[in-house]
């Protein structure tokens, strides 16, 4: 695990597993230090999706496997309705296709997350 730190004299340093490698003192530190959060939060949503780029053409083949239609009253214990656990299988589905290079269909994926984003699991 790589870690930042600003040290008690004011200049940064990375401890990569015991590993120190210290950070230039001044502006150039304070930069370089910032590169290195950015790049630490891009890495860390991008392995947020690792999950569900796995699981999500699994997922969905299972729904169209069961072949079975869901009604309200299937989904109402998880405080959700069939529309919006039906529109989860599109939205996945979409994003099958953006990680697999496909062209993905263009639709406000967010309101489908944020019907469910509290749901009962």
């Amino acid at each position: 695990m790589i870690n930042l730190t600003r040290a008690m004299d004011g200049h940064f340093y990375i401890n990569d597993n015991g590993r120190i490698t210290h950070l230039p003192i001044g502006i150039e530190g304070e930069i370089m230090a910032q590169k290195i959060e950015l790049a630490k939060a891009l890495i860390a949503q991008a392995q947020v999706l690792a999950p569900v780029m796995d699981a999500a053409p699994d997922v969905v083949q299972e729904y169209y496997d069961a072949s079975t239609t869901l009604t309200d009253d299937d989904v109402a214990v998880l405080g959700v309705t069939a529309a919006q656990v039906v529109a989860l299988v599109t939205l996945l589905e979409n994003v099958n296709k953006f990680f697999s290079g496909g062209s993905p269909t263009n639709a406000q994926y967010r309101v489908n997350i944020n019907a469910v984003r509290r749901a009962a699991k």
